[in-house]
């Protein structure tokens, strides 16, 4: 029998809210199995954040018109991890089909690792001991909420986007167990978006609301709970062009949680800043971390955005990222502040490369909400308001986040959005969710708008100018021209070259 071999080693380590060392002190493999005895087992599986929270990302951050291809930065830096491009980022920025199977992919992994958990906690909570009949459907809807999270994740990358009439391309590899001989084979992408919806409709029924941790200002969105789930609800439905369905969980989200940062008010820089040369002048870059403080305590600080309701973070190894001129054309560079506190201007790498390029940063090095915010949903909601004939409740909605993101001093109507049209609601609501969640959602917008059926919102091709390159070698006496069509298969990530090796060759790689 053809067996999936696993390529990560479940890890389990102590949390800031959990500690039981006999049950940490064991790593499950193929050949042995930490033994799950009571409630607080299961609940530390729920409560590792470090195997969740995190979305290695180089494909939806890179592949989007977001990202810049600079042959002045290249230039400056080379090809290296710390500075410049690897040769990695460019096989994902400009949509290297031959090369990306050959990359170590860290997301196939990672992402299977947590439905890993997820189902080992679905087969083990029936069976410990020291839980009561209530908390144990509460933890099998939070598992099924963190399995329906992943699954749709890997379906963003991996799979052509789910329109009428292509429910028998390739889905993604079904896990529902831990079983080592659990058949790889790729469902349809019908069969996925059910088994996923399946799995979101019993974690829809979570109550439990968004609550700080103890008397701290972190906020406990490791867990599932009633705002993150709708969040994640209305997040699915509108990528699956259901403006009703995303509209309706959009509101719910908003009703359970709706806190917004004030760039006017709440944002600050870090306290120690670099300082680097530039054209033979002394300059301090201020990099917007929001909280003062570093690498050690960025999980505190990321968990007391208090927007986020699931803390998910994506993240590229490259670490910061270089906005196109389309993006930061976007900005009202006097009053918007996320281009004062996010677009870095000036910026330097940790080897001390400097130049006068500019970056988008939002918490330490390369992290950048991806979980559902309040941000997010309101722009779900105006754009399902705008859709659906709404377009002057879409522009009130809209600009309850404007009026929390631009510069109080600025004039009433550079604060306010005003639509002209449905048409020109949808426009400026779309422009509006790029300036706030650049490369995050930014490559997943673009499938979803070329694919929908209307016509005035799509993106169509996206080009990028680049050396003409190789994994061994960069051209840079010739310049080449990459471009991204519409309705190209390339809007689904080929899969990693280790995949079909482990599976015996059962997984099938994508068709292009």
């Amino acid at each position: 029998m053809k067996r999936f071999k696993y390529i990560f080693t479940l890890l389990l380590a102590s949390t800031m809210f959990f500690a039981c060392d006999d049950f940490l002190d064991v790593k499950p493999s193929k050949s042995t199995s930490v033994v799950i005895e009571t409630g607080e087992h299961v609940n530390a599986l729920l409560n590792y954040y470090d195997v969740y929270y995190l979305e290695n990302s180089p494909w939806l951050i890179n592949a989007s018109d977001d990202y810049k291809c600079s042959t002045d930065w290249y230039d400056i830096t080379g090809s290296s991890n710390c500075a410049g491009y690897s040769n990695e980022a460019l096989c994902y920025a400009l949509w290297n089909k031959e090369l990306i199977p050959t990359l170590t992919d860290k997301t196939w992994t990672a992402e299977y690792q947590k439905i890993f958990y997820a189902n080992t906690v679905l087969e083990k909570v029936d069976k410990v001991s020291g839980l009561t009949d209530e908390e144990r459907v509460q933890i099998k809807r939070e598992a099924r909420f963190i399995r329906a999270y992943s699954m749709w994740y890997l379906a963003q990358i991996y799979c052509l986007p789910y329109v009428d009439g292509n429910g028998d391309k390739q889905g993604i590899v079904l896990k529902t167990s831990t079983h080592f001989d659990e058949s790889v084979k790729r469902a349809s992408l019908k069969d996925t978006y059910d088994f996923i919806e399946a799995d979101l409709n019993e974690a829809l029924k979570i109550e439990t609301p968004l609550k700080k941790i103890g008397s701290t200002n972190k906020y406990n969105s490791i867990r599932a709970n009633k705002a993150a789930v709708n969040g994640f609800a209305a997040r699915y439905y509108l990528y699956l062009n259901d403006y009703e369905n995303a509209l309706k969980y959009a509101d719910i989200a908003l009703q359970s949680h709706d806190e917004l940062v004030d760039y006017n008010t709440d944002m600050s820089y870090m306290a120690s800043c670099p300082t680097v040369t530039i054209n033979g002048n002394t300059e301090i870059i201020e990099v917007p971390y929001t909280y003062e403080g570093g690498a050690g305590k960025i999980n505190d600080y990321m968990l007391e955005w208090k927007e986020l309701t699931y803390f998910r973070m994506a993240s590229d190894d490259n670490w910061w990222y270089m906005p196109s001129d389309e993006l930061l054309a976007l900005y009202d560079q006097q009053y918007d502040l996320r281009y004062k506190y996010h677009i870095v201007e000036n910026f330097s790498f940790v080897n001390n490369v400097t130049t006068a390029l500019p970056s988008y940063a939002f918490f330490w090095k390369d992290r950048i909400p991806s979980g559902p915010t309040t941000a997010e949903m309101l722009l779900i909601k105006a754009e399902c308001q705008a859709r659906l004939g709404k377009a002057s409740d879409a522009m009130t909605t809209v600009n309850r986040l404007r009026a929390a993101r631009m510069d109080k001093s600025a004039p009433a109507d550079v604060i306010n959005l005003a639509a002209s049209s449905q048409e020109d609601a949808v426009k400026k609501v779309l422009e509006e969710r790029r300036r706030e969640m650049p490369f995050a959602r930014r490559f997943m917008d673009i499938r979803r708008l070329n694919s929908n059926e209307c016509s005035y919102d799509d993106p169509g091709d996206i080009t990028k100018t680049f050396y003409e390159y190789s994994l061994v070698n960069i051209n840079v006496s010739s310049k080449k021209t990459y471009t991204l069509e519409k309705n190209s298969a390339m809007y689904a990530c080929p899969l990693p070259e280790t995949e079909f090796i482990a599976s015996d060759y059962v997984i099938d790689q994508n068709i292009y």
